[in-house]
Parts: C-alpha cells; structure tokens; sequence
C-alpha cells in the first residue's frame, strides 16, 4: 500500500505546523525528563511520561498494521514495533518493588522489546533504500547525510566500548584469549587486607578439573557477594556446602536461615580447633575435598587451620599442595 505523492499537497497549507509539532514534541519531552529526574522531585508518575513517545507511535504502528492492502512482511514488522512500544510502556508504569522484581522487569521484557525493534529496524531500513531514488534531490541527500551521522553513532558504541572492555584488565601482562580463566595465573587479588597469588588457586583449580572424576561435594571459604569466594565451585562446576549466598537465598526464599545456618557452619568448621566437630561436618554434608587456599588463610585467622596438617592423614589426605594452597581428600 503507497500513498501517492500528489496527495501530500493537501497538506501543504499545515506545513510550518508539521515540521514544528516533532520539535515541540521533543522540547516538552527533553523539559519534563529534566524536570523528572530532578533529585528535589519525587514523582510518583515518572513511568508514565514514556507514554508521550511510545503511545501516539504504537497507535500509528496498529492503524497501519490494519491498512488495507498491506504486504504481510510490513504488517507483521509493524506488529512487532507496536508490542515493542507497549512493552515499554508496560515496564515503566508497572514497576515491582525491589532492587530483584525490578532488574527482572527489565530483563524479561525489555530484552523482547530490544530485541523485536532491532530485527523491525532492520526490515525498515532495507525498505527504505528501495525507495530513496523516488525522493526529491535535496529530501535524498538530506537523507544520506543523517544516515551517516546516525551509523557512525551506533558504530562508536563497538569502537569505544570495545576497547574499553578489552582494556580493564586484572593484569595488563595476561595473554587475549578466550580461556576465562588465563588472568588467574597472572593476578593478584586484594581482600582480608592481604594480597592474594591467584595463580595458586588457578594452578590448583586446573589439576581438580583434570583429576577429580565425577561430582564430589567440597568445602570452600564463603564471603559476601561479588568477592573471591567459592571460585572453586564456580570454575570446576563441584557443588559446594552453600554456593553462591545470595543466589541460594533468592532461589529458595523460603529456605534462607538455612542458608544462612550453612554459611555459621563453613566458619565453624575452618575456626573450629576439635576434630571432631570438623569431621562431623564432612559427614553431615558428604565433603569429599577441602580447599585450604590463601584465601581461607585470609579469612578464618586462628588456630583452627593447625588441624588441617595435624589430621593429615588420619581424618584426610592431602591430594594437592602448592604453595600455601592445598587440596585435601576426605578419607573414608
């Protein structure tokens, strides 16, 4: 469906009235996002001011969507613009309580959304080259002058965040590669006030992927989130005695003081000076492997590590030393 040109000229006598409506539009969007944002304001409307953008352009989007004679490529592109546009509005009015409920919000729509107008960009574009040789000369170049300007934008987000990624580095010297684990053996991690050898834990993380068969329980330090804790259950893929805390507590809500419990008895058992108390926690648990590492030296400071060589051999055996970081077995 074309609309022919000649039936534009009705629309002659409103022409300053349509090429001043889009910026009065954007000015009165631009001073209201400003005014939003203000840290002085609290609103309690904010989300609802995507609604000057996304509604008139998704009710556009439907109108067309149903114009007779419309190819069903268009019309399932404009589909896919208008559901993006009313998820966008969707997220920004309905938005859950809580840093969890709303980062999930985002998530699981905006994600859809981003995607759908990305793949409707895309088809728009395509379209629209066939029919730029129709346009007037100067609508033409006006045209390929913002579609420069335009590509080059989207372009510098690749070069400038690219290299920015590429560059935050642990350890400048670590080789470019896709191992995610390389930067171990060149690193050094500061916690507990002491700085960490990471290519001890690297070192000792490589022979249990390369020496430990199946999917034996083992026992770590445990931290607060976003540290170095549990990296052995992270990168060798063994269950640990918790895992990751907050990830457990959020998965099972209803479970969270025993998460917590578990946590009070990973410290007990590296800080606890009786044998037997340690070794009723291996069982309790089924551990097969105990990791002593720098880390454990850093967070569990007192006697208690003194058990660990002075059991050896009787209650477990140790499997891996290197440096201050040693992997023992549980023996039966």
């Amino acid at each position: 469906a074309e609309t022919p040109v000649s039936a534009l000229q009705k629309l002659r006598p409103y022409r300053d009235l349509i090429l001043a409506a889009p910026i009065l539009i954007l000015m009165v969007l631009l001073i209201q996002q400003i005014w939003v944002m203000s840290p002085s304001q609290n609103v309690p409307w904010k989300g609802f001011t995507i609604l000057w953008l996304a509604l008139p352009l998704a009710v556009w989007a439907a109108l067309l969507t149903f114009r007779p004679a419309m190819p069903d490529g268009k019309r399932l592109i404009l589909f896919m613009v208008g559901t993006s546009l009313l998820l966008t509005m969707v997220v920004e009015i309905i938005v859950l309580r809580g840093d969890v409920g709303r980062m999930n919000t985002v998530f699981k729509f905006y994600l859809q959304a981003w995607v759908m107008l990305g793949i409707s960009a895309a088809a728009a574009f395509g379209w629209l080259l066939s029919e730029i040789p129709k346009w007037l000369p100067r609508w033409r170049s006006a045209w390929n002058v913002t579609a420069v300007i335009l590509a080059s934008f989207a372009l510098l987000y690749f070069l400038i965040a690219g290299m920015s990624k590429v560059r935050d580095r642990m350890n400048p010297d670590a080789p470019h590669t896709l191992d995610s684990m390389t930067y171990m053996a060149y690193a050094h991690y500061f916690d507990f006030g002491v700085s960490i050898d990471l290519s001890e834990d690297y070192h000792a993380i490589r022979w249990m992927q390369e020496n430990v068969p199946g999917s034996p329980v083992i026992v770590e330090a445990n931290c607060p989130e976003y540290r170095w804790c549990s990296r052995f259950t992270i990168y060798t893929g063994l269950p640990g005695v918790v895992g990751w805390n907050w990830h457990q507590r959020q998965q099972r809500a209803l479970m969270s003081n025993q998460v917590w419990d578990r946590i009070g008895e990973i410290t007990t058992f590296y800080t606890t000076s009786d044998p037997a108390a340690a070794q009723a926690f291996l069982r309790k648990y089924n551990v097969r492997y105990i990791i002593v590492g720098q880390l454990e030296r850093a967070e569990y400071i007192g006697e208690g590590l003194i058990k660990f060589d002075a059991y050896n051999g009787e209650l477990w055996q140790e499997a891996y030393r290197d440096g201050e970081t040693v992997v023992y077995e549980v023996l039966p």
